[in-house]
């Protein structure tokens, strides 16, 4: 499992970082697009809605 870090920007201008451990950064993005919800790597639930999130960036952490 790789871990990576995936920064959303809303547009309000506020961001939020969450971790993920997954095989692939498609599958990172397949589970953003599938469910809106997230567990991050700290086991925290976050709800994030989609429709307020202006971009997400995605990128792989050593």
């Amino acid at each position: 499992m790789l871990k990576f870090k995936v920064i959303f920007e809303f547009i309000n201008g506020r961001t939020k970082e969450l971790k993920f451990e997954a095989a692939s950064k498609k599958e990172v993005i397949s589970h953003i697009t599938k469910y809106e919800r997230f567990i991050s790597n700290e086991k925290e639930l976050v709800h994030i809605n989609l429709n307020n999130v202006v971009q997400f960036m995605i990128t792989e952490e050593k």
